[in-house]
């Protein structure tokens, strides 16, 4: 699958888990954004849109000056016009992960941002991306792709979730030839499970070609198929195979 979309409820840890994801990977190929909550004396006023090149500007806030609004929040479009299309646009040409965080009903305010989210996902590196559980049409959308893994977040599995996107960056982002010869033979088998008319048999035999090649090539780390993989063919087998879930 080349896109993933974690899924969770306010306050679950969406932010956390993409600015600790792309700490270690700073220097590669790597762009996006995040959005932070701006808060004083306790209280929550506003959120902050932060570029991992470094870059911050307010995105919302109870006392701005805009049309816009998300409950008590005022939105500042132009930030997301601007700074956030711009990122994105330059993920296209040089990146080869783009991290949002997030796609929410702020960010959906804007028609050039959903525009440059979907040339994205057909024309562009591999988006990981957040969001939340409303029903919204774009995000309706975007998790029926057949391109984008869903990936549901909680407080229960946040720790797991993480060590499992860690190591796939990792693996994404290393530039050995056994890795990437994995990694292809990996992307295989998600498409054919993503493949409705592919019988389970013959998925079952590539599963354990791909076991056999990680033990060839990394006889130390035997969980290295677990922690990459397994988890990872299982949700899509949910997801296309017995329903859309989330």
């Amino acid at each position: 699958m080349k896109h993933l979309l974690i899924v969770g409820r306010p306050g679950v840890g969406k932010t956390t888990l993409i600015k600790r994801l792309t700490e270690p990977l700073r220097g590669r190929r790597i762009d996006g954004f995040y959005t932070e909550e701006l808060r004083e004396e306790g209280q929550r006023l506003g959120f902050w849109l932060s570029s991992l090149d470094g870059r911050q500007a307010l995105l919302a806030h109870r006392e701005m000056e805009s049309l816009y609004r998300v409950g008590s929040y005022k939105v500042n479009v132009s930030v997301l016009d601007d700074l956030a299309v711009g990122i994105i646009r330059r993920a296209r040409r040089e990146a080869l992960v783009l991290f949002i965080d997030e796609i929410g009903r702020m960010e959906l305010l804007s028609q050039a941002f959903q525009r440059a989210v979907e040339e994205t996902l057909d024309r562009g590196p591999r988006i990981m991306a957040t969001a939340g559980v409303q029903h919204l049409p774009f995000l309706t959308a975007l998790k029926r792709r057949r391109d984008v893994e869903l990936i549901p977040l909680s407080s229960g599995n946040w720790k797991t979730i993480f060590g499992e996107l860690r190591a796939r960056l990792d693996a994404l982002c290393d530039e050995d030839e056994r890795i990437q010869m994995i990694q292809r033979q990996a992307d295989r088998i998600c498409q054919m499970i993503v493949e409705d008319d592919v019988p389970a048999i013959d998925i079952e035999i590539q599963q354990a070609k791909l076991r056999e090649s990680i033990a060839h090539s990394f006889p130390e780390p035997s969980s290295l198929y677990h922690l990459l993989y397994e988890s990872r063919f299982r949700r899509l087998w949910n997801q296309f195979r017995h329903g859309r879930g989330l």
